[in-house]
């Protein structure tokens, strides 16, 4: 239950090994690759280094084998579920190459196919068009493609129908001796028109109507009337949906390479990382300057591989001047999952030596329970997590595994607390057996009800709050004990205990607390501005320390959330029971009593669930970690094996 210490890496790496060497590192996960590229703006490394150079085609191959995924994923016939596991494979298996190069292979068929069927959408989309610009001249009988003669003009034409009438403009027309015009249909846009004039006034009209909104419309590649056109377009639309549908029945045909392309995926996923990685390096002709973290267990397991390909290297204690060391926390079972909520706010500096995990744990789970503070909410969250769990199989130490095992544990103390609380979906035990079955059952708290003393609930909140800030200074002290600091450990974090102490103690005694209040007060005045040059800032600073205390008030009354989520869990799952028993026992009662009776709790666990688990976040952040925590720490990123589709065995799958 500690920050892992860390060693830092250097090795020379004889460059044809590269591959086979930066494989064996990932297959262990425990070495974080460095920049050494970086060394190329030193002097004293310019002139012997260069930047590694090796062309990847790992990114090419994962933009191949992804479109091919996808089209399988629009048209093949398998769907697989979101909460379906990964995939099982052996090492072997994994590392078998006959698989991932007939999955490039069928990737490069399934995009091709893509193509194919991308060119027939598009076809299809350039007919629909097409037929839709014939549509308004359907029942027109004249050629499309008809031709002007010497002593007349023919025209098509449209105008828009915001404009000149279309009955005005024809009469208009109309009425002109040796021209002719003719209204073929309307639409909400435009009027569609056939002008028939003698060439000697041709001009004069197309003037007169060009002022008023006609523009002429000609026909490209269309022999025949609009009718016999869009009867050959349909024919020609029904040849392409053939055709596509062809295409699509040829994608679903190879839908059982899904799997072989996702196993490419992941190999292909791991190469680009092993690639990037090898980018960041510089090296000489004939060998790479490897350089990055390795955790301190972890140097004999490393040293092997380095020795077996001939590598040169030693590893080094981190420098005082190291600024960016890498953390890694190394917890039990229980307090793993909880390292999820430190990330959410940040990882301890590697320097601090103090991982927050183990300590906050119970406190995060405590207060969570108080606030479902329900028997079967908790018996729901540990049950879904428990199954999301053996349904998915999330990989080991990732995000989405300790947030379930998290829910699993909270679950629990939800359960735990909701048994002393007495409540099991509110007060529905003695809610529906009174109002459906005429005789009120009761389910008595083991400790006390919240709902008939809230204020027993308070105080416990704020004695809960009250512990765990003191805990929280206790840990301060700690740490600079650690560090070699005795006397701030006594100053800023001793005295405050003892105003802390002596404010517990009034309740018991006032003489007493007084005076271990006193005791702690003038420490802290004596000695909070201690680091200050002369004696009146050393004053001020003690007093402005003495002042500062007023916050372990606020954030004593900030556990009153405690008070608050617990209350409104409880409140609206009373009102869920109240509203599903409204219609009273009987058939009807019952069909109208279960889905809002269900649907209400569901409900009620949920909107309330994320509410729980970010205020019982913030108050560890807030008013527990602003106690004693450095925040500022980086992830320790080493190469491993990260697959998405396939999950990585060991032994044999059966």
């Amino acid at each position: 239950m500690t920050i892992l210490a860390m060693s830092k890496l250097r090795a020379i790496a004889p460059k044809n090994v590269r591959l086979p060497l930066m494989d064996e590192l990932t297959k262990v996960g425990c070495v974080e690759v460095g920049n050494s590229a970086a060394r190329l703006a030193e002097e004293e490394w310019a002139g012997v280094l260069q930047k590694f150079i090796d062309p990847s085609d790992a990114e090419r191959r994962l933009s191949v084998l992804n479109s091919a995924r996808e089209l399988l994923d629009k048209y093949g016939a398998i769907k697989t579920s979101l909460l379906s596991p990964r995939r099982q494979v052996t090492e072997q298996e994994f590392q078998d190459k006959t698989i991932v190069d007939g999955a490039c292979a069928a990737a490069d068929v399934l995009n091709e196919l893509g193509r194919q069927l991308s060119a027939r959408i598009s076809e299809a989309g350039r007919l629909v068009a097409k037929k839709a610009s014939l549509m308004a001249w359907n029942n027109l009988d004249v050629p499309l493609d008809i031709k002007s003669g010497k002593r007349y003009k023919i025209v098509f034409g449209v105008s828009p129908t915001a404009g000149v009438p279309a009955q005005e403009l024809v009469n208009e027309v109309t009425s002109m001796d040796l021209a002719e015009l003719a209204l073929v249909s309307s639409d909400r846009e435009q009027n569609y028109y056939l002008l028939l004039t003698h060439s000697s006034l041709h001009d004069e009209i197309m003037d007169k109507l060009k002022s008023k909104g006609f523009s002429v419309v000609n026909f490209k590649d269309v022999e025949g009337t609009a009718s016999e056109n869009i009867r050959q377009l349909e024919l020609h639309q029904t040849e392409v949906e053939n055709r596509r549908m062809e295409v699509i029945e040829k994608i679903k045909a190879m839908a059982d390479q899904k799997d072989a392309i996702e196993h490419a995926l992941d190999v292909f996923s791991i190469e680009r990382e092993r690639d990037q990685a090898l980018s960041r390096l510089a090296g000489t002709q004939k060998t790479l300057l490897l350089e990055g973290w390795v955790p301190k267990v972890c140097e004999a397991q490393v040293a092997g591989i380095l020795d077996s390909y001939g590598c040169a290297y030693q590893f080094d204690a981190p420098e005082e001047d190291d600024d960016d060391i890498p953390v890694l926390l190394q917890n039990n079972q229980y307090v793993t999952p909880f390292t999820t909520v430190t990330e959410l706010y940040a990882l301890p500096t590697y320097r601090s030596g103090l991982d927050p995990n183990p300590f906050m744990a119970p406190f995060f789970c405590i207060a969570f329970g108080i606030m479902t503070g329900d028997i079967m909410y908790g018996i729901m969250i540990t049950l879904a997590s428990w199954y999301l769990i053996k349904k998915m199989r999330p990989p080991e130490g990732s995000v989405l595994k300790r947030l379930l095992k998290l829910g699993f544990l909270c679950g629990l103390s939800g359960l735990v607390w909701g048994a002393l609380f007495g409540g099991f979906l509110g007060n529905s035990i003695p809610a529906v057996s009174g109002a459906m079955l005429g005789r009120e059952i009761a389910l008595p708290p083991l400790l006390y009800d919240p709902m008939a003393e809230p204020m027993t609930l308070l105080i416990m909140a704020l004695a809960f709050g009250f512990i765990q800030i003191c805990f929280g200074l206790c840990l301060k002290g700690y740490k600079s004990i650690k560090q070699g600091l005795m006397f701030d450990a006594v100053c800023d974090a001793g005295f405050h205990l003892a105003l802390l102490a002596g404010v517990a103690l009034c309740l018991i005694d006032t003489n007493v607390g007084l005076s271990v209040m006193a005791i702690g007060a003038l420490g802290i005045v004596c000695t909070g501005g201690r680091a200050a040059s002369n004696i009146f800032t050393k004053l001020v600073g003690g007093l402005s320390s003495l002042y500062n205390c007023v916050n372990y008030l606020s954030d004593t009354l900030s556990y009153a959330r405690l008070l608050g989520l617990g209350l409104a869990t409880a409140v609206i799952a009373q009102v869920v029971n109240t509203l599903s028993t409204l219609a009273g026992p009987g058939f009807i009662g019952w069909i109208i009593f279960i889905p809002i009776f269900v649907f209400g709790h569901v409900f009620n666990l949920v909107i309330n669930l994320l509410g729980v688990f970010v205020h019982s976040a913030r108050l560890q952040f807030i008013e527990f970690y602003s106690k004693f925590y450095e925040p500022g720490g980086r992830h320790f990123a080493p190469l491993f094996n990260d697959t998405k589709y396939v999950e990585i065995t060991i032994k044999e799958v059966v």
